[in-house]
């Protein structure tokens, strides 16, 4: 059974925000439109796995732990973990479409195309391996010993392998379930309360990953994003603000809560707080009163008093972009 499920990817949606609100000119452009097609080809990679695990069950104790963030001499992320009381498998999901070579002396990954265009990507056999690793000493600060073993799983049958890892085992998402039979299960290291416990305490101590505000993750200044409230129609910023709501001067698109989202961008990009003024130069509004009633439908954190009030997200942990597409047609 699947016991935890895929986290929602912050740094997804960050990316997205970040790159709207950047001007084509920009010197890091192109390579966050570079890192949003990674993370999206990750966010697939990771649900095929995801979907192997809702088909396919198994005649033993076990559980399936999705996105898992743990922390052990550092932090680290486990795309899918396979727990059973006779071993511990981690899944290191990689979607990456071409000719693959896992090199050595270095260790990387050589991804060339049908084109001839060569990526270099890190190694994920020393991705597993780190994980491999560093989850042994989390379960030697728990008490727990239990084998670890590894796989790496490609997303798609387009990724064709050229030279495989020397250490770790590969495959393509069907074919997870034979490999995971074909283990062997002689010995138990856990009895049923002891898998119990580590699997409630795997769970227990997952950590959202979250990298906002974008601007202090990628060095970039307040000043290169652009301001204004986004039309949903047209994605052109600008929009004015009327009785009724927001209207956009080229598409004439009129939207009551069009401000909801660049608000939130606003705590994604630049920072966890907010006051009226950041507000009124952020949605290019000149009246402080009708900034107050926007800030006020939001149903933000008041804090501090009179002219030094500011507001938060009442989940200071993370914020989300209510109906941001997570696979945008545009990218």
């Amino acid at each position: 059974m699947i016991l935890k499920e895929q986290a929602i990817n912050y740094n997804y949606i960050g990316l997205q925000a970040l790159y709207e609100r950047l001007g084509n000119n920009h010197a890091l452009k192109e390579r966050i439109h570079s890192k949003i097609l990674s993370a999206k080809a990750g966010i697939i990679g990771e649900k095929n796995v995801e979907a192997i695990f809702r088909k396919y069950s198994f005649p033993f104790d076990y559980a399936v732990l999705l996105d898992l963030n743990l922390s052990s001499n550092g932090k680290f992320k486990i795309d899918a973990l396979f727990i059973t009381r006779h071993y511990i498998l981690i899944l290191e999901s990689k979607n990456v479409v071409g000719n693959l070579s896992f090199e050595r002396d270095p260790f990387c990954l050589r991804r060339e195309l049908d084109s001839g265009q060569v990526d270099i990507y890190e190694s994920p056999e020393v991705q597993l391996e780190r994980n491999i690793n560093l989850l042994r000493k989390w379960l030697k600060k728990e008490r727990v010993d239990i084998p670890v073993i590894g796989a790496i799983i490609l997303g798609s049958t387009k990724s064709r392998v050229h030279k495989s890892p020397v250490t770790s085992p590969i495959m393509y998402p069907t074919t997870i379930p034979n490999f995971i039979w074909g283990l062997p299960r002689d010995k138990a290291y856990l009895s049923l309360e002891q898998f119990q416990q580590v699997t409630n305490s795997l769970k227990n101590n997952h950590e959202d990953y979250c990298p906002y505000p974008m601007c202090d993750a990628w060095g970039i200044e307040t000043k290169d994003i652009i301001k204004g409230v986004q039309c949903p129609e047209c994605s052109l910023f600008g929009m004015k603000k009327i009785k009724a709501g927001w209207y956009c001067e080229v598409c004439r698109q009129v939207d009551r809560k069009a401000h909801e989202k660049a608000i939130n961008e606003w705590f994604i990009l630049v920072k966890g707080s907010l006051n009226n003024k950041e507000c009124r130069e952020f949605l290019q509004l000149n009246s402080q009163q009708a900034t107050l009633r926007i800030i006020k439908s939001m149903n933000l954190k008041e804090c501090g008093s009179n002219k030094r009030t500011f507001y938060r997200k009442r989940d200071n942990r993370s914020v989300r972009v209510k109906n941001r597409s997570v696979f945008p047609n545009n990218r």
